[in-house]
């Protein structure tokens, strides 16, 4: 598949089948993360790979009504960059998640950007990060962005197609 295809295949998937993500998938999808330009080439990010059942069903609640997915998840991944090492935490982990959900779709796998940042748990008074990294046992200089939700699916979701709108969006040399 090429890159264009691939994106245009990408959609974030919420229903998964019981078949496991592989740890060679998990795997190349870490390698995807790992080659992703970063600000300052400090390469801040960690990665916490999740595959227990118990803990992924657990995490269902890190976010306010919007983690359902978890439900049927065989893996995701918690993307973190160290705050003390740079000021690019949201940059550098977003770009890292970008690259890390189209190798997912690459592999035929589904997966969905949970974020996590600025929003609430279903726990009163606790934040997503702080749901999540309590659970993880994140360090305190530990910038939590998201998780990458992955899951193998039964179909594919239609592909994109480029929106006929696109060229409204394009500017050139001046607004």
């Amino acid at each position: 598949m090429s890159l264009m295809d691939t994106m245009l295949h990408r959609r974030s998937v919420r229903a998964y089948n019981k078949q496991p993500v592989t740890k060679e998938e998990i795997e190349k999808i870490l390698s995807a993360a790992l080659l992703t330009p970063n600000g300052k080439g400090l390469r801040p990010w960690e990665f916490v790979v999740i595959q227990d059942e118990k803990m992924l069903r657990e995490l269902k609640s890190c976010r306010k009504g919007g983690a359902k997915m978890l439900e049927t998840a065989t893996a995701a991944i918690a993307v973190y960059s160290d705050k003390d090492r740079t000021d690019t935490t949201v940059e550098d982990s977003s770009l890292a998640l970008g690259y890390m959900t189209l190798m997912a779709t690459d592999l035929g796998l589904g997966s969905c950007w949970l974020q996590l940042r600025l929003r609430p748990s279903d726990v009163e008074g606790m934040t997503a990060s702080e749901f999540v990294n309590a659970r993880l046992g994140a360090p305190s200089n530990m910038e939590l962005e998201a998780l990458l939700v992955l899951g193998h699916i039964d179909e594919q979701p239609e592909a994109h197609e480029m929106p006929d709108v696109a060229d409204s969006k394009i500017h050139y040399e001046q607004w």
